[in-house]
């Protein structure tokens, strides 16, 4: 989506409201989308300085055979809320490092195994619910995209066979 028709053509099509925008408006959301898009290019181009392998570490690409897989990538490379999902991503990650601290810092006070090793154990166990947190924000976050994508795909086979009757 380098210029701004396939941009507003995309945004239609994901968000009918879209519709109704003026000119004005338009030209803001576009510009908003092209800074954010020089954003997060230039923060690729410094991780892949301090990084040169090609994968990124903890990046799951979905399986090319999975529907859901296609669905969820489509829909969150179209979507409105990526810096939303990055912010639950830092704060994820900082929780963890904060959990993991104040297990460490508590094996210190701890003279006891058992102790130490009940204390590991609830660290553990907050890592995981962080982690399954994390997840289900995650899914919060797509259930309104994936709806109004779904919405749009129906429409347009709904359109498709009523325009080949016409014609």
């Amino acid at each position: 989506m380098d210029d701004f028709e396939t941009f507003k053509s995309a945004r239609e099509k994901m968000d009918p409201t879209t519709r109704n925008m003026s000119d004005h408006q338009w030209q803001q959301a576009y510009s908003a989308y092209r800074s954010a898009r020089e954003r997060v290019v230039g923060s690729e181009r410094k991780s892949k300085k301090r990084r040169p392998s090609k994968s990124v570490r903890g990046a799951h690409t979905p399986s090319s055979l999975s529907s859901l897989g296609l669905l969820r990538r489509t829909v969150r490379d179209q979507s409105a809320y990526a810096d939303l999902r990055l912010i639950i991503d830092l704060l994820a990650w900082i929780a963890i490092a904060v959990v993991v601290l104040a297990a460490v810092v508590s094996l210190f006070f701890y003279t006891s195994m058992p102790a130490a090793l009940v204390s590991l154990l609830g660290a553990g166990l907050e890592v995981i619910g962080i982690v399954v947190a994390r997840l289900l924000a995650q899914v919060l976050i797509d259930i309104p995209d994936i709806a109004l994508y779904r919405g749009i795909q129906e429409s347009t086979l709904d359109r498709k066979p009523s325009l080949d009757s016409e014609v």
